[in-house]
């Protein structure tokens, strides 16, 4: 089990993109900084994100959003300490 972190817009670069094609079907992913809109902008990615949200496995930082001022259509608001306690519970993380 990995949580994925991805920092960046999906309109920006293509991490969101690369790292859904190598998450496995144990991994989580957690949207944060700038990759928060995802989970709002229609996008190439958009339905992939949605499947991993009704899986429970998409969340989104709410401090990231609040900064944004935008609100998730997808996924999970995650909270600073959902965020640790996502990390203690997955073998360990991988950044993007």
């Amino acid at each position: 089990m990995i949580l994925h972190t991805v920092k960046t817009s999906p309109f920006q670069t293509l991490a969101l993109a690369n790292c859904l094609r190598l998450l496995n079907e144990n991994d989580s992913l957690l949207l944060i900084e700038d990759a928060v809109v995802a989970s709002q902008a229609p996008h190439d990615l958009y339905e992939q994100l949605k499947l991993l949200s009704d899986q429970g496995r998409l969340m989104v930082l709410d401090a990231d959003l609040d900064a944004r001022g935008i609100e998730n259509a997808i996924g999970k608001k995650c909270s600073y300490f959902d965020f640790v306690t996502l990390a203690i519970n997955h073998q360990s993380q991988l950044a993007w």
